[in-house]
């Protein structure tokens, strides 16, 4: 049997998650005083938005969904590309600013390891709140 777990629970935990990955992110710019990693943490925060749009284009459309043959729609593809397109900037950009020592490792570390909490916490608010029916719900919440 699931456990069931109060939606005001989820957000409250969700939200401290998402403060903790920006404090790491500010906390890389501000001590070493370098403010690129804030670029960084834009990518990751807008790195799920192109899913979101797709799927909300797209809500009642059956093209979305595989066929028989196991394709997808161009459209899921995309979104998926450009998806994959923001993450693959948001970890190269401290990555390349680290090689060219505009920054720190030290800050570059933190700036992965906070955009890695803040694109956790948006995919896993969209899944908690937006992906699943009861039935369906692969984390048994």
């Amino acid at each position: 049997m699931a456990m069931k777990i109060n939606p005001v629970s989820k957000i409250i935990g969700l939200s401290s998650v998402l403060a903790v990955g920006f404090l790491m992110v500010v906390l890389a710019a501000a001590v070493w005083g370098n403010w690129m990693p804030i670029v960084s943490a834009l990518l990751f925060a807008t790195a799920h938005l192109p899913i979101l749009i797709i799927n909300s284009h797209y809500v009642y459309d059956n093209s979305l969904d595989m066929d028989e043959e196991g394709e997808t729609s161009g459209a899921t593809d995309i979104g998926h590309f450009l998806e994959s397109l923001l993450l693959t900037s948001a970890v190269a950009l401290p990555l390349s600013l680290l090689h060219c020592h505009t920054m720190t490792k030290q800050a570059s570390i933190l700036t992965v390891l906070g955009g890695s909490l803040i694109y956790g916490t948006i995919v896993t608010f969209t899944t908690f709140f937006d992906g699943f029916k009861e039935e369906d719900d692969p984390f048994g919440f």
